[in-house]
């Protein structure tokens, strides 16, 4: 398992000032301050590429909780945004939830909102590779 400080080291975390809010078995959450995200979309909220982005990785700090020894988390497969609001509040959190893992794919739900008015902003569905950990990605040697 990665450590949230490790996720948080990681170039797309520190571009936006993303951090790991709270992690566990089929669950996490992820805080990003908006003034820290200055690519802006409708209504002066987060742009909505960037939104998409932030639900990858939440899913990813989720699926990475929940790997056992010998599997790491593969690419992403599906990923579908349902856009309700623009994600304008001081901070907006991430929260993905693991709805299965089995032995080759995962998926799960996540919830853009608010965080301090609830509201959400987006919900995205999302599936991940789950491959053991001696195979080589795509392409790879």
């Amino acid at each position: 398992m990665t450590a949230a400080s490790e996720w948080e080291a990681t170039p797309f975390f520190r571009e936006f000032g993303v951090t790991v809010a709270d992690v566990e078995p089929g669950f996490a959450r992820l805080a990003v301050p908006h003034a820290s995200v200055l690519v802006r979309g409708a209504r002066e909220g987060i742009n909505g590429g960037v939104i998409a982005g932030l639900a990858e990785a939440a899913m990813h700090v989720c699926l990475d909780a929940m790997l056992t020894e010998g599997e790491r988390a593969g690419s992403t497969r599906e990923l579908s945004v349902a856009y309700l609001s623009a994600a304008r509040g001081a901070v907006t959190h991430v929260e993905a939830r693991m709805v299965r893992k089995g032995r080759r794919l995962a998926v799960g739900t996540v919830e853009v909102h608010d965080a301090e008015a609830g509201t959400a902003c987006s919900i995205v569905q999302i599936s991940c590779a789950v491959l053991p950990a001696r195979e080589r990605a795509a392409g790879g040697r």
